[in-house]
Order: structure tokens, then C-alpha cells, then sequence
């Protein structure tokens, strides 16, 4: 017993003396640390000056009933509950007083006063006595996080992306590092657990805020092109679909839209980055690269003459057909893009490459078509143009290239290389930022950047761009003729996954710009697997275009301001109170819906009405673009069933 006296003795003269001043140490370091605070992501606005993504700074609130004194809670804690309860309504003035009273008696280091709160709403609460002052004095903890809001929903969201450990997408992935800011920190104590608490009200370090990102994205035209995008899906009961709209001279992308149906039912969101990452045989719109590479060699003329006999022509075996039974007859190359025909195409050029398939193929790498387009996006896909050289390359290869099999090509690939021909030749770098901004200042911005001065000649440019304007008024894209617009473009339908019966479906698109003869815009339109009435190009994709330039073609140029109420509240201050509103609103405004009763959509964005409208059965005539400024049917009117309500848009 002694000896075991002795050995107890020795040991608390051991750790209270000999290693009791670094075990002091080494707990005071766990217990109080400097711990990292996350900066405050930029804000993506659109280059009209519309507010498509910012930062909201939420509040998690607890109190640390260790801290405060017993002459606190006797003189200030029954005279602030009254004002407590109206800021958190959630318990009467009695029950908050009763709740904190059992926390003190608890001594609890982390009760839970209330969540998700904004910055005026804290201060609410530090403006009553009880909680007026210093952390160490009033007990009041105060946790910052950070949620990104979009007040205009899910217009552009693929493009915007997100910034994820796992995963980075968009805006938000490209440019991360520009948005996300430098951390500060904050000198903290542990609570246990999860649970730290600030020490004082100031940092060590503060954080830096992240830059601005200003998009190229023009809201009226993206909410234009979403509208007519997702009417079409919606008629033609198709799988997905995308949209991109640039800015002819410059390459600036003024709208893209990627609509995909969802999994659990009948509606379409925006999930996948359909015209930058899906690469697929792009059929007939591809001929245009063909018969270019034919103009460029001197092989063939726009005025040269094929037979395009009953409409199928025999290649090393293998039958190219025309959907249009019994062929063209003998007519000119030029007459045979307008009309998409297999046959006249690859008639005409096949004969000259049979022996010399890399000159044709080296004139398709000329076009930049191999290439990227090295959009400012994550994940766009390379494209496949096979060479003699490759394993896979066979007698079929080249003549199948000839009418866009065999290749593989993403929608905004395609549009690059029409919005060349559009814009004399030049091939441009397609731009989707307009500037970057480091607290108001202009840090970066984008300039117009040519790839290519000239793809092809003058005088082979000027040929293909006649034919495109006629392919709209006399050719396969006849339809959309307009005599208030004149439009060029060339329509493309091909066969998915033909090898798959099961699999087999077909893709529509239509590529081209307006107006015609001083073009402004490119736009291509590729829909996927309709299943609904017609297949093609011409009647499934072309009128979606049609309409996308009517409407764009009306709009006068939009002079960069902000949205309203913005400089008033500040770009998270009314982004907050913009989506909170609505958010309830469409809430609400769908409960009346059911109950025979037609809401107030005034100030709600355009495409997020109209798909609530179109749900609940109503037929929907718009004008303009953007958010609901009028609508024909009053707020407040019963009915007995849907019917058609008017909506102007501004």
C-alpha cells in the first residue's frame, strides 16, 4: 500500500509539474482555435444587367447560457421576450422566457434560438437588450452559411451551373476560382462536438469576397428561346432538346437553352449541357461543310448538274436514299442542299474523293470543324472526323460523311462553323463571358477572338449563304418563310442509334441565321427523339427558329441596367425578397389554380408562369419577353374550366 502511495505521489508531480504545462498548452490550443470562414461567393449577372445568381448570406442563431451573468438575467431578459416573440413568432413571450430561464439552469453551451435567418433579421434580435453586446457578455452565437439564389428559377441554370466538391459544372465550375473569393478567419472557441463559437465580433483575418462574373446571356432572348424551345418539346412529345442564339459578329452567346425531360414525369429541365457536351451524327446540316469542301477544291460548282435518278444511288454496295421517293431528277448542287438530297450530294462529290478521300477530309480540318470550340464551359466534347488512316475507316466511311454519318459533332460546334459562313468567313471563338468585376471594378473583359480570318473564299461564302436563304423560301425549310424577316439556314434530320432497333430514333435540327442579307444572329435548334407527328428538321426544328428570330429580330438593344429595386436593396437584399416571393406566389398561385380561381402573376418570371399555366390546362398567347407585366384574363376571376389566358411580358 505504500509503495502504491508512493507511485500516485510521483505521478500527479509528473503531469502537474512536469508535463502539465504542454497538456495545458495543447488544451488550450484544442479548445480555441482560429478557424476558417468561407468568403462570400460573386454574383453572375446577365450582360442586360439581370441578376442571375448571388449569395445569401443565412444565420444559424444559439445561445451560450455559460456566459451570461444572473444580474443579466433578472434585469434585461423578462423586458425583451415581448419584442423576441414578434421577430420569432414561432413562441409567445412567456414560452421564449420560460425556454431561455431552463437553458440557464441547464447551463447549456448551445441551445438553438432559430435558423436560416437574414442578416436584418439578426439584427432584430441583437437590437434587444437581453442580446446587446458583446458575445462573452450576451451568450449570443451567430453561425454565417451562405446559399446561392436565383431569382429568375431555372432559366440558363445548366449554363450556370454548380461548384460542388464532387462535381463542377457551368459558370460556377469554369470560373470557381474568380467567384469563390479568399476565406478569413476567425478566432473561436469549442463547445464540443460540431460546435464552435466566435470569440469576438471581429476576424483575424476578414474574408475577400468573390468577383462578378458578367454573363453574355441577354435575359429577354434566353427567356425567348427557352419558351419556344420547350413549346416544341411539349408538341412534339421529344426526349430533349437545346437551343443556342450568338451574336454573329462577335461570337457572344446571347442565349442557350438545354431542356431535358424528367425521369419521374412528363416535365422538362434543364439537367444536361446538351449543346456543348453532346456530340452526335448531325445528318444534313453537316452538307454544308461538304459541298463547301467540294466549292474550295474546284470539283464541283453551285450551278453544277446531277441525276439524282429515282432517288437512290449504289456506293461500294451500300444504297444512299432520299427521304423523297422517287428523287429530284437531274438538278443543280445548289438545288440539292435545298432540298437535302442524299443522293445529289454525295453524287456529286463522291466521285471526285473516291480515290482521294484525305483531301476531302483534310478540307473538313481546314473548316475547324475537328476542333473545339473552347467555350469558356466545362465538358465540351472533341469531334470525331475519322481519316483514311483509321482503324475503323472503311469504303462506306466517306460517302456516309458526305450527308453527316459517320462524324460526331456538338450543337454548338455546328453553329460555330454557320455563324462563319454568316459572318464572311471569319471563324469566331464562341464568348459566354462578358466581364469579370472585383468589387465594382472591371478586372477582365472579353474581346472578340477570330480562330479563322477566312475559312473558305469570299465568292464560295457568298454562294453558300444564297443557298441557305433559299433552302428558307423555296427548299426543305420552306415553311418558316416570312415576308417580315428573312431568314437563311439549312434543316438536318438523322437516324440515332440505327444499329439498335430497339434504340432507333431521330433527331431534328435546323441551323442558320437572320436576317438573311446583314445577318445579326446565328441560331441552332437541335430537338431529340420526337415521337409526336413528324420527324424532320423542317417541321420539327425550323419553326422554333422562326419564331426565336421574329421575337429577337422586335427586340430594340437593351442598355446595361440593373433590375428594380436592385440599387435600393442591394443585389442579395433583393435577390432574397425576389425569390422568396416568388417562390410563395407560385405556390399560392397553383392552389387558387385547383380551387377555379385565376392568380395575380404580375412581376412572376415569363417561362415559370407559362409552364403553370400550360400544367393546369390553360392555352397561353404571349408578347414580349421577361418577367409578367399584364395579363387579359383579371386576378381573382373564377372559372369553370381552363381556357385561354393572354400574358404580355416586359
Amino acid at each position: 500500500m505504500g509503495l502504491l502511495a508512493i507511485s500516485v505521489m510521483v505521478q500527479l508531480y509528473n503531469i502537474s509539474f512536469v508535463e502539465g504545462p504542454i497538456l495545458r498548452e495543447n488544451a488550450k490550443v484544442q479548445r480555441i482555435q482560429e478557424r476558417v470562414i468561407p468568403a462570400s461567393r460573386g454574383n453572375i449577372y446577365s450582360a442586360d444587367g439581370q441578376l442571375l445568381v448571388t449569395s445569401m448570406p443565412v444565420y444559424d442563431v444559439y445561445w451560450d447560457a455559460v456566459v451570461v451573468t444572473q444580474e443579466r438575467m433578472d434585469t434585461l431578459l423578462a423586458g425583451s421576450m415581448r419584442d423576441l416573440a414578434r421577430f420569432l413568432p414561432e413562441r409567445t413571450a412567456g414560452q421564449w422566457a420560460g425556454y431561455l430561464q431552463s437553458q440557464y439552469k441547464k447551463q447549456k453551451r448551445y441551445a438553438p434560438i432559430a435558423k436560416d435567418l437574414s442578416f436584418s433579421d439578426v439584427q432584430k434580435i441583437t437590437s434587444l437588450p437581453f442580446f446587446d453586446g458583446n458575445t462573452n457578455e450576451t451568450g449570443l452565437i451567430r453561425e454565417e452559411r451562405h446559399q446561392r439564389i436565383r431569382p429568375f428559377g431555372g432559366l440558363a441554370s445548366r449554363t450556370i451551373g454548380y461548384d460542388r466538391p464532387d462535381a463542377k459544372t457551368g459558370l460556377e465550375g469554369t470560373f470557381s476560382d474568380k467567384l469563390r473569393g479568399t476565406n478569413g478567419k476567425r478566432t473561436m472557441q469549442h463547445l464540443g462536438g460540431t460546435r464552435w463559437k466566435p470569440i469576438e465580433n471581429g476576424y483575424v483575418t476578414e474574408p475577400r469576397n468573390g468577383m462578378d462574373v458578367v454573363t453574355t446571356i441577354d435575359a429577354r432572348m434566353q427567356d425567348i428561346a427557352h419558351r419556344a424551345l420547350l413549346k416544341s418539346l411539349r408538341k412534339n412529345a421529344a426526349d430533349h432538346g437545346c437551343v443556342v442564339l450568338v451574336e454573329t459578329s462577335t461570337g457572344k452567346i446571347r442565349a442557350i437553352v438545354n431542356l431535358g425531360k424528367s425521369i419521374d414525369d412528363s416535365n422538362y429541365t434543364e439537367t444536361v449541357n446538351y449543346a456543348v457536351w453532346e456530340a452526335t451524327e448531325p445528318g444534313s446540316t453537316f452538307k454544308l461543310a461538304s459541298v463547301m469542301a467540294g466549292l474550295e477544291d474546284g470539283v464541283i460548282d453551285t450551278a453544277t448538274l446531277v441525276n439524282t435518278e429515282n432517288g437512290v444511288y449504289t456506293v461500294q454496295g451500300k444504297n444512299v436514299k432520299d427521304s423523297h421517293q422517287g428523287g429530284y431528277g437531274t438538278i443543280s448542287v445548289a438545288r440539292a442542299l435545298e432540298l437535302s438530297s442524299n443522293t445529289g450530294i454525295v453524287k456529286a462529290l463522291y466521285p471526285h474523293y473516291a480515290k482521294r478521300p484525305q483531301d476531302f477530309v483534310d478540307r473538313l480540318y481546314k473548316f475547324g470543324l475537328a476542333d473545339k470550340t473552347q467555350v469558356e464551359l466545362l465538358g465540351e466534347s472533341l469531334p470525331k472526323i475519322p481519316k483514311p488512316s483509321d482503324k475503323g475507316w472503311s469504303g462506306t466511311t466517306l460517302p456516309w460523311m458526305m450527308f453527316g454519318y459517320n462524324v460526331q459533332i456538338t450543337p454548338l460546334q455546328t453553329l460555330m462553323f454557320y455563324n462563319a459562313i454568316a459572318n464572311e468567313g471569319k471563324l469566331l471563338k464562341p464568348l459566354i463571358v462578358e466581364e469579370v468585376r472585383d468589387r465594382g471594378t472591371s478586372v477582365y473583359s472579353a474581346e472578340k477572338e477570330i480562330v479563322q480570318s477566312a475559312i473558305a473564299s469570299k465568292e464560295t461564302i457568298h454562294k453558300l449563304k444564297e443557298i441557305l436563304t433559299n433552302t428558307v423560301k423555296r427548299g426543305t425549310a420552306a415553311i418558316i418563310d416570312s415576308d417580315s424577316l428573312a431568314m437563311a439556314g439549312k434543316t438536318g434530320t438523322c437516324q440515332l442509334e440505327y444499329w439498335n432497333k430497339e434504340r432507333m430514333g431521330h433527331q431534328a435540327s435546323f441551323v442558320g441565321f437572320f436576317p438573311a442579307d446583314n445577318p445579326q444572329y446565328s441560331c441552332i435548334v437541335v430537338i431529340n427523339r420526337p415521337t409526336r407527328g413528324n420527324i424532320y428538321g423542317g417541321t420539327v426544328s425550323a419553326p422554333v427558329f422562326r419564331d426565336i428570330a421574329l421575337e429577337v429580330n422586335k427586340l430594340s438593344p437593351a442598355p446595361y441596367q440593373v433590375a428594380a429595386g436592385m440599387l435600393k436593396e442591394g443585389p442579395t437584399g433583393w435577390a432574397q425578397k425576389s425569390q422568396k416571393t416568388q417562390k410563395s406566389v407560385l405556390q399560392k398561385a397553383a392552389v387558387q389554380l385547383s380551387r377555379n380561381i385565376l392568380p395575380s402573376f404580375h412581376g412572376l418570371p415569363g417561362h415559370e408562369v407559362i409552364a403553370l399555366l400550360e400544367n393546369a390546362g390553360w392555352v397561353v398567347r404571349v408578347s414580349g419577353a421577361g418577367r409578367v407585366k399584364e395579363q387579359s384574363v383579371p386576378a381573382g376571376s373564377r372559372f369553370h374550366r381552363p381556357g385561354t389566358l393572354e400574358i404580355s411580358l416586359g
